[in-house]
């Protein structure tokens, strides 16, 4: 493995695991062997929450539980609309929630189009919040196709150029391009983006029955293993996102199956992306 791979940063998304509750995520990705955990608070994506529950208690529990299986997180996913006007007092609840948790960063979205003003308006605010808890924000480019500020990567740069560079950067995700933006070669827009990010999301997904369904490191539409071997060259921190109860129907809109997928499946569909992710990390 070349320095550059060893010194990448790999986590899992707890998104995978839609349905269960964080004690038994926890253990059943130590059992798979993932050490470096993304948790993902993302509202339509995943289980029912409220801001209410980002609490120091509820911190403190996961921390404990992630201690006692030689775990860590450093990479929070918080989706919200960044342009709503009580988005400050959102973006607080997750950076203090984060920050408690042992995390860097926090990664949500920018804004729709419609609500640029506001976000650029408020932009100063959000940053003070993020630099009080030592947070960085990661903008994600979204996946349900609707008008983003960050659509694509060429958006990324004129985006980070209104904005505090000390605060804000990029989270780019290339299973949402696909969604969001269909007609852009993936792969090209993501090696655009890979210079501006921070942090990337691989979240591999393949076009069915006139939607998109979330699959397993290898059996998407895009070559991951070549994404991923890029970013390992580079020595680019990526998460896999794997939220495999999860589809987008032909519109981009996401719907989740009606009951979590069983937790041997889920366990195998993980350790399966590890494993060909190992393959690609000792040959990349």
């Amino acid at each position: 493995m070349s320095n550059d791979a060893k010194n990448s940063y790999v986590s899992v998304s707890t998104a995978a695991y839609d349905g269960y509750e964080f004690g038994t995520i926890l253990s059943s990705m130590a059992r798979c062997g993932v050490q470096n955990i993304e948790f993902a608070f993302i509202d339509g994506y995943v289980e029912a929450f409220t801001d209410s529950d980002f609490t120091e208690a509820f911190a403190n529990e996961l921390k404990s539980e992630m201690h006692r299986h030689g775990q860590q997180c450093r990479y929070f996913s918080g989706h919200i609309d960044l342009g709503l006007e009580n988005a400050a007092e959102r973006l607080k609840a997750r950076c203090r929630f984060a920050a408690s948790l042992g995390a860097s960063y926090v990664i949500t979205n920018a804004a729709t189009r419609d609500r640029a003003g506001t976000f650029f308006r408020q932009s100063g605010t959000l940053a003070a919040i993020a630099r009080e808890h030592g947070i960085r924000i990661l903008l994600e480019n979204p996946g349900n196709g609707v008008p983003n500020l960050f659509d694509h990567a060429g958006d990324a740069q004129g985006l980070l150029a209104r904005l505090d560079d000390h605060t804000f950067g990029i989270n780019y995700d290339i299973g949402n391009l696909l969604a969001h933006c269909p007609k852009r070669e993936p792969l090209r827009d993501a090696r655009q983006a890979m210079a501006l990010a921070d942090h990337l999301h691989i979240k591999p997904c393949t076009r069915r029955n006139g939607g998109i369904d979330f699959v397993t490191f290898g059996e998407g539409d895009v070559d991951d293993s070549t994404w991923a071997s890029e970013l390992l060259r580079q020595g680019k921190p990526f998460s896999l996102e794997l939220p495999f109860r999860l589809h987008r129907d032909r519109n981009a809109q996401p719907w989740r199956d009606e009951q979590p997928l069983p937790l041997d499946v889920i366990e195998s569909h993980i350790s399966r992306s590890l494993e060909e992710l190992a393959f690609v990390t000792e040959n990349p």
